[in-house]
């Protein structure tokens, strides 16, 4: 078997915490300025959706995350079957029960929905439709689901030809629309967002990440040459956006946006870790992030029925995401508390001092 590079040990997570930090901010931008789109009329203005589509990046990051950290675990600990079952069953497939009933019983009793029955409500519960946000949980669970039998990929080889399929993969389910119908039947399922096909790329290029780390990382070393990287990938982001209008996080662009931006992120991890101001509140934000990602839309929903139209003012853009941020973080914190947390939410307890 061909030997990987290692990173020394001890430095993936914090530099994960970060990556985890860019994917959960980008991914509040897109929620928080939905809210401001939804108080203003059902419309955007220029600022407003500049933010929601620069945060696209935040989903299909998560699902980068979740391949490296997934591979990074076997890597150092091995692949057993029965403990892997047991830990995914805690951390993600638990967390999404609770949360999708939770989200059932707001849904009903502040917003007055009225729920599908029977096989449509049992449809709409397996796909993370409890709430707008949970269909991220179902991709994540197909996930777990494929790993195992990725277990055979160990060589570099071995590693091209996986990432070439799931590019592959990916695109043509992106792509899905120029070839049949997505309107209705098959067509319809297999282009829903909660599938895995146009996620499939970013779990297999974060597993590459992990057994590759410093061949990958090692390729850019100068932190202006990936701020600028950074920089070109919003850049054109912003072009596409004003060009294309409204772009979901599954497009096509960004299967080569969400590598490079990856890297950079990882990359440009020692620049903010030697600035304190930006490193503690980024930390705390990574290690909560999921957390965060769960009850932020609980958050939202309490700002949007609490407070005043006037509230809403696109200058207060900025205010008004550090209050959400704030909320969620200190609901995150009281769950950490409890004693069960781990079946709740897929962060670490806090511990007892």
């Amino acid at each position: 078997m061909e030997k990987t590079l290692d990173k020394p040990k001890g430095k993936f997570f914090e530099e994960i915490h970060f990556l985890r930090a860019f994917a959960c901010i980008g991914v509040v931008l897109v929620h928080l300025s939905a809210s401001y789109y939804n108080q203003h009329g059902q419309t955007y203005n220029w600022l407003t959706f500049a933010l929601n589509q620069l945060g696209r990046f935040g989903t299909p990051t998560f699902a980068l995350i979740s391949g490296f950290l997934l591979f990074h675990q076997v890597k150092a600990k091995g692949f057993d079957f029965q403990r892997f079952l047991k830990s995914r069953f805690t951390k993600i497939i638990m967390p999404f029960v609770v949360w999708s009933v939770f989200y059932l019983l707001i849904k009903v009793i502040v917003l007055n929905a009225t729920l599908p029955s029977g096989q449509d409500f049992i449809e709409s519960f397996l796909m993370g439709a409890s709430f707008y946000h949970l269909y991220f949980m179902v991709i994540v669970i197909q996930f777990y689901l494929v790993f195992p039998m990725l277990q055979v990929i160990k060589t570099k080889f071995l590693w091209m030809i996986a990432l070439v399929a799931s590019f592959t993969i990916s695109a043509f389910f992106i792509n899905l629309s120029h070839f049949i119908s997505v309107q209705e039947g098959l067509g319809a399922l297999l282009s829903n967002r909660v599938f895995i096909f146009t996620w499939i790329f970013y779990f297999i290029f974060g597993g590459f990440l992990a057994y590759y780390w410093r061949s990958v990382t090692k390729l850019v070393t100068s932190q202006a040459i990936l701020l600028l990287l950074v920089a070109m990938v919003y850049v054109l982001a912003i072009y596409e956006y004003q060009i294309m209008g409204s772009i979901p996080s599954n497009r096509m662009t960004n299967l080569i946006n969400i590598p490079l931006l990856s890297i950079a992120v990882i990359g440009l991890f020692p620049v903010i870790q030697s600035r304190r101001l930006l490193y503690g509140p980024l930390k705390l934000i990574g290690t909560l992030s999921m957390g965060i990602y769960l009850v932020h839309p609980l958050v939202l929903l309490f700002l949007n029925q609490v407070l005043p139209h006037t509230a809403w003012a696109t200058r207060g853009f900025p205010i008004m995401y550090i209050l959400v941020m704030l909320l969620s973080i200190g609901i995150v914190q009281a769950i950490r508390k409890l004693s069960f947390v781990q079946y709740i939410i897929p962060v670490p307890r806090m511990q007892n001092k």
